[in-house]
Order: C-alpha cells, then structure tokens, then sequence
C-alpha cells in the first residue's frame, strides 16, 4: 500500500469520477485505474462500485476511507514538522474562508504574507462557515476565516477584523438619492437575503426582529457575488458587508447606503483547532492576519456610528 495509492484513493472517494481524479493529479485516466487495481488487489477486496460515468464507495472502501485520510494528514505533518527545523520558514497553510472575507478583506494580507514567505505554498479555499468549521475539526485545513465566529470544545476563535452592514441598491432605486436611511424604511422593501443558515442571515433578522421590521424576502443565496448581481438585476435591495461594494460595483449601478440609527456590525475571526501542532508556517500566516499591529477594525463613519446592536 502506498502513499500515491491512497492519495488518489481518498480524491476518487471525494470526487467519483476516474476522469476528474486523473486531471486534478495531472496523469492519465488509465494511471488512476492502474493505482486504484494495484490498491484493490493488495487489500483483497473492491474498494469502488463502478458506472460508465462515476463510482462509489463500497463498505470495504468506506471503511478505509478515514484511514487514508488520516495517514495522508500524518504524512503532511510529518513532512511539515522536518522543514520547520530548516532556517526559512517553507510548507502548506491550508486556509478556508467565507466568500465575503476571502474575496474582500484577505488579499491586502495575503500579498504582505507571500511576500514575506516567498517559499510558502498557501492554499485557500472558499466555503460556508459550517462547512469550515467541519473541515477545521476533521483536520482538512489548518485555519479558518469566518464571520460572527465563535468558540467550540476543539476550536479556539481568535479576532480579526470588523466591518458593519450597509444597504445595497441600484442607482435608481430611491434609497439611492440619500446618505443613509433608518431600519423603519426598509419595511415592505423587496430584498435578497444571504441563507437562513448563515451567521450574516441569522444576524440580520435578529436586528429587524427585534425593531419589528417586515421585509419581503424574495430570493435567497451564499454567494455573495450572486446577491450583488441580484441587486443590479433589480429583484430586490440587500444588507451586504460595507467592503464588499467596491468602485467596480459602483460602475455597474449598485450604491451603498448607510444605516442611520443602528449598526449592525459584522465581525471576522480566524478559526484555530485547540491543541493541535503549530507548524512555523501556519504560527507565520497567523501573526499576519491577527499579530500585533495588524488586528483592525472597518468602523461606521464617525458622524454617525451608534451603539452596535449586534
């Protein structure tokens, strides 16, 4: 059984399909079905249940599955663990964000980061915060971005950055005339909504519940490059994080609009497994993103920042 074998075992188990496998390995289809052969014959059994198109796991491979995963995360530690004592800090960050912070607040820190450790491969994927929070405890990454963080029995939250919520219309929109609105005059509006399942979603109808605000919510999405086509499309307004409106969206007819009479803020925390092994390059992106100096805020315009109520 070797590491190669298993590697491509757990992608094809991920995946399920021969041919995907093979391009995200750079081999040929053929190379991934030889491996996968060799691999059922020394085990003595059939791992996959076989299709023209895809295949699945057998009990005999869905028992080995978390095996392979394990040995192939031991495998990186210990190949991490032997560069951590060469003088350059070098190896893989395996890093998972929130689509928002990924897209909007991480790149000023990730240029600073790789310019800094040139040698360091970081590897950053983006996805929904239970998902990270998931991958972060089954040990798929090594840290997590999220929004609205908070502490678990393995994970450790440390802050990051703080932004707040504005409203996002098109140019002819009436709100788009104003400096800022109040929350009563988003009452009855149209609106796309981030899922019910997401911490922004959940924060934002915790505020208009409690000011006993109706909206109508007429489309739902994660994505968050989705809601802002949505808005320009015109089905409806959205409460979106203030960094995420860019000058390119300004161009394309969306405009910001601020909350006059509350701020609903929106806090971003970086997610860390308790206990586990602090390789150098990991310690490195940390301090970048949470070290002194760097932790900062996106705070309300002065003139009119209030008490946050969330």
């Amino acid at each position: 059984m070797e590491l190669y074998q298993l590697k491509l075992f757990v992608d094809l188990a991920e995946i399920g399909n021969f041919t995907k496998v093979a391009s995200h390995n750079y081999i040929t289809q053929a190379a991934v079905t030889l491996q996968i052969r060799k691999l059922e014959n020394e085990l003595g059994v059939q791992l996959f249940h076989r299709t023209t198109r895809t295949c699945a796991l057998l009990e005999a491979g869905d028992r080995l599955l978390p095996y392979a995963r394990h040995i192939l995360q031991k495998t990186d530690e210990a190949n991490q663990a032997v560069r951590d004592t060469a003088a350059e800090i070098s190896g893989l960050v395996r890093a998972a964000a929130v689509h928002s912070a990924g897209l909007y607040e991480l790149p000023p820190y990730v240029r600073t980061f790789l310019k800094k450790y040139p040698k360091v491969n970081l590897r950053l994927d983006y996805r929904t915060s239970d998902e990270i929070y998931r991958s972060l405890q089954d040990g798929e990454i090594d840290l997590g971005i999220v929004a609205y963080p908070h502490d678990m029995p393995r994970i450790e939250c440390v802050p990051f950055l703080r932004d707040h919520l504005v409203v996002a219309c098109t140019k002819d929109h009436p709100f788009a005339r104003k400096r800022d609105v109040t929350l009563a005059e988003l009452a009855g509006q149209n609106f796309v909504q981030f899922g019910l399942d997401t911490p922004t979603r959940r924060a934002t109808d915790a505020v208009l519940q409690e000011h006993n605000i109706k909206i109508e919510v007429r489309m739902e999405c994660d994505n968050i490059e989705i809601l802002k086509q949505m808005v320009e499309l015109g089905f409806g307004i959205a409460l979106l994080p203030e960094q995420s409106l860019t000058p390119a969206n300004r161009t394309a007819g969306l405009r910001a609009v601020a909350l006059r009479d509350v701020v609903i803020e929106r806090p971003l925390g970086v997610l860390i497994l308790k206990n586990a092994p602090r390789f150098r390059a990991v310690g490195a992106f940390m301090s970048t993103l949470c070290g002194p100096g760097q932790n900062g805020t996106k705070p309300a315009p002065a003139a009119r920042r209030k008490k946050p109520t969330v």
